[in-house]
């Protein structure tokens, strides 16, 4: 199964997409949301139905997409 994680940024986004059967991959983009998470950033699981998708403490390599986005600072 192939999973995609798409981070928002201040420069647009980025797609990582893995296959969940290559560990390497998957390793990768654990790393990935890993760093991010520990940066501030909160994940969303997005589902198909359009409904509003769930944070994401921890990287499940079988969510099909899932949504990185940095916290907004107010000034």
């Amino acid at each position: 199964m192939k999973g995609e994680m798409r981070i928002m940024g201040v420069d647009g986004d980025l797609k990582v997409i893995w296959d969940s059967e290559k560990e390497a991959e998957v390793k990768a983009a654990k790393k990935q949301f890993e760093e991010l998470t520990a940066k501030g950033y909160l994940a969303f699981k997005v589902k198909k139905d359009g409904e509003q998708g769930e944070k994401m403490k921890e990287f499940n390599p079988d969510a099909e997409k899932m949504i990185l986005v940095p916290i907004l600072k107010g000034g």
